[in-house]
Order: C-alpha cells, then structure tokens, then sequence
C-alpha cells in the first residue's frame, strides 16, 4: 500500500515519535548526566514545545478566508494557473462583483455616518460634544452638575421649550430665565467614553491584522507567475505524515467520495506576477486600508460626540458590523465553489520547514533549553515579554482620540477643553475627499455658536 510506503520513508528520515532511535529519540545526552530519567525527559520535551513555536517565528501568509477580499484575491490566482477556463473565470468575476459590492456598502455606510457628524448634526444647531462634564461650563455658559446633565435630543428639546415659552410671553422673559433651566449638555461619564474608544479599536484590530498580513503576502511571495494549484504529493512546508497519509488513504480508496477529485487537487499560495501584485495593492489593499482607517476615525468621533453611557456602550458594538460586511457577503452569497477553495487554499510558509528535522539532540536541548536559562537572558526577550498588540491598541485609540480633539476642539481662557466655533456647511453632501477629509469641506464665514469664554 501507498500508506505504508510513506510511513517507511518517514520513519527514514527519523520524525520523532516517543521511543524511536535517531536524531530525535528519547533523551539520554551526557548533558543531563545525574538527572533522574523523568527530569531529564521534563527537559528535552520542553525544549521540544519551545523549540516548535520559536521555528515557526518566521509566520506564514495566507488568504483571508471566509471574506470577498480573501475572495477576490484568490480567484484570479486559481484562474490564471488554470489557463483561464470559462468555469473559474466566471467565479473570478463573481468574487470581484461581490468585492464592489461590499466596498460600496462599506463607503457608503461610512459616509452616511460622516454627513451626520459634519452636516446635519450642525445644521441642528449641534456643538462638539469635547470634555464638556460634570465641574466643568457647558456650552450654554452654566456650570454642568449631574442633575442638569443631558444628551443632545433632550437638551434641544428644554431649549426649544424654553425658547418657545419666551417668543409666547415675551413680557415674561425675565420670569423665564429664572425659572425654566433647560440644563447642560454634557458627558455623563469621560471614562465609559474612553473605555468604549479602546473596545471598539480592539474590535477592529483584527481587520488591521488582516490587512498587514495581506501587505506581508504581497512582498513576500515570489514575483513570478507560479502555479496555484498542484498535485497532493508536492507538498511541502506544513504538510505533516498524518495529512500525507490521510490523502493517499484517499486515493487507495475503492469507494470515492463525493469529494474524492476535489481531494487530489491542492490549492496553495504560490508566486503572482507583477501586474497582479500591482492590481492587488492598488484595488484591493488600498482600499482596504482606507476603509479601516475611516471606520476607526468615524467610529472613535461617534463615540466621542456621545454623551449618555448606555449609548456609547450600544454603539460601540455596533460600529464594529460595518468592518464584517465582506464576510457576510461571502458567507451569504458568494458561490459554495469559491468558498471551499478559500477553505481549501494552504497558505505559504515562511520559516525553515527542514529545522526540526535536521537538529540533532543535542543541538535541540542546547538551544532551545540551555538558552532558555535566565543567564542568557537578553533585551530581545525583554521585548518579547511586552503585550505587542495591546500595545498597538492602546496606541492606535490614543491617536484617533487625539485626533478628534485636534480637529473638533480647542482649550479656552480657564484652560478647558471646549467645542471650536460651529459653522454652517455651504451644501448638505460630501464629496470623496471632503469623507476622507472633513476639514476641507467648505462652510459659511461667520459661526453659528461659540464657547462662552474661548479664545
């Protein structure tokens, strides 16, 4: 049998198994002389679990799997490889439909939400919402206390009342002013804001991911028009004894399943030529890209210019949907042909698939156990021992948080942190740059509210 032939020319080149004599066999160095067998076994399978993740420190690449942009990526690659037959060039363009379609919904709903916070929040009469809190003036001159502290739409809703009751008794406006307090609009609460910001940027930090490992795919595979899909026996990198075994027990077998041809068909990332390089960072990780940087930027000023707790909470959830709307598309519509390659597709090894097999015992124990004493203890594993991606988090919220007091507020004579002058926009839309750009977007001369007391 096939099976057994493999098994064989494994146990040649000495895969370690419990037991086995070779390269990697049971421990029994001279190094661990004076240690009981069952310390010294302690030892060498630790070095081992050590030893398997920090050869694998180089990653791989792959596609993003389950999403249109793993989709559209994919496909053309799988088509090309194929010599463009009418079958696989008729789901390329599907996957390349559905990545419009959900980049136009992704903008879109991006926009909207844009035009909300840059035009009709202003033409309701709406200030930036800034550090406006309980000890601090509020935007109609008083100071903020918890129990005159309101959102937005109730605040409006006393000053119209308010406003009213004055144009009805004009003779009565004095009597007005003394007795009706509309309240402040103000935060309920600076740290439900800020804790919010930071959970909706790690909501995100996945899609950032996702687009590093795309850049990461791009430069590092070959640029060279190679072959996705290959033989099962050409494998190579992850491809394990039990995965090899596995797909010529496939083979051998007299009953074919349904899958049986689709079995001995591999699909891995493998070498893209130039032009499709330049297609995919242009078309697809650009846009990406922006996508992800104006949904966190939009996102972070909707959570800024929030003021209840219960709502910030609420939309900190639900700002996340707009960065899953490819994955739905995909899940949803994409063709099930598309989304078994995607699932199918191996992704592309980075780091030495040889090492494990080629370091003999002692190499093991001596780099990945004598190394990891605390005497050989360096400033690497002290970055090491840093949270890398809480960290990015925590920076990246701190960049879009700053950014919203730069663009939206100001410090005024007593040193607090208020609302810049509001102006009207000269027309209800936004164009694409004015999206990407709101600050270019033109308004009228003259303000229609300024912060008691700013500069």
């Amino acid at each position: 049998m096939k099976v057994q032939r493999v098994q064989d020319h494994f146990e040649d080149r000495s895969v370690f198994r419990p037991g086995a004599t070779g390269a990697h066999s049971s421990p029994s160095s001279p190094s661990m002389a004076g240690e009981t067998t069952s310390e010294a076994e302690a030892k060498y399978y630790s070095a081992l679990l050590i030893g398997s993740f920090l050869v694998r420190e180089g990653g791989s690449c792959d596609i993003e799997q389950g999403s249109a942009y793993g989709a559209a990526l994919l496909m053309p690659q799988v088509a090309r490889s194929a010599g463009w037959p009418v079958y696989l060039t008729g789901l390329t363009v599907r996957a390349i439909a559905f990545l419009c379609v959900n980049m136009f919904l992704q903008y879109n709903m991006l926009a909207l939400i844009s035009v909300e916070e840059n035009v009709m929040n202003h033409y309701a009469g709406q200030m930036n919402l800034c550090n406006y809190g309980v000890g601090s003036i509020g935007p109609m001159g008083t100071e903020v206390t918890p129990a005159r502290t309101y959102s937005w739409n109730q605040w409006a809703t006393r000053v119209f009342v308010k406003d009213s009751l004055k144009a009805l008794f004009p003779h009565r406006t004095d009597d007005i002013d003394s007795t009706v307090d509309p309240g402040e609009y103000a935060l309920e609460s600076h740290k439900a804001r800020y804790v919010c910001c930071f959970v909706f940027i790690l909501a995100t930090m996945g899609e950032a991911f996702l687009i590093l490992n795309m850049a990461k795919l791009l430069w590092t595979v070959p640029t060279k028009a190679e072959s996705w899909i290959t033989s099962p026996n050409q494998s190579t990198g992850l491809a394990s004894l039990e995965q090899t075994i596995e797909d010529l027990q496939d083979e051998d077998s007299d009953t074919e399943g349904e899958n049986a041809w689709l079995d001995k068909v591999r699909i891995a990332v493998a070498g893209i030529p130039l032009s499709w390089k330049i297609v995919y960072l242009l078309l697809i990780w650009l846009p990406k890209l922006i996508l992800w940087v104006l949904c966190c930027r939009i996102g972070v000023t909707f959570l800024m210019e929030t003021a209840g707790i219960e709502d910030v909470i609420v939309n900190a959830v639900a700002m996340t949907f707009i960065l899953n709307i490819d994955e739905m598309l995909c899940n949803t519509l994409m063709h099930e042909s598309t989304k078994q390659m995607l699932s199918k597709c191996e992704e592309y090894v980075l780091f030495d698939v040889t090492a494990e097999a080629n370091m003999t015992e002692q190499d093991i124990m001596k780099e990945f156990s004598e190394k990891q004493t605390w005497k050989h203890f360096r400033l690497k594993d002290v970055l090491d021992l840093l949270p890398m991606k809480l960290i990015s988090a925590l920076g990246l919220t701190t960049i879009f948080v700053l950014n919203y007091y730069y663009v939206r507020c100001d410090f005024n004579e007593d040193g607090q942190v208020v609302s810049k002058p509001m102006y009207l926009p000269t027309s209800p839309h936004l164009t694409l740059w004015q999206v990407l750009f709101p600050m270019t977007m033109p308004k009228e001369e003259e303000p229609f509210w300024t912060a008691p007391g700013s500069n």
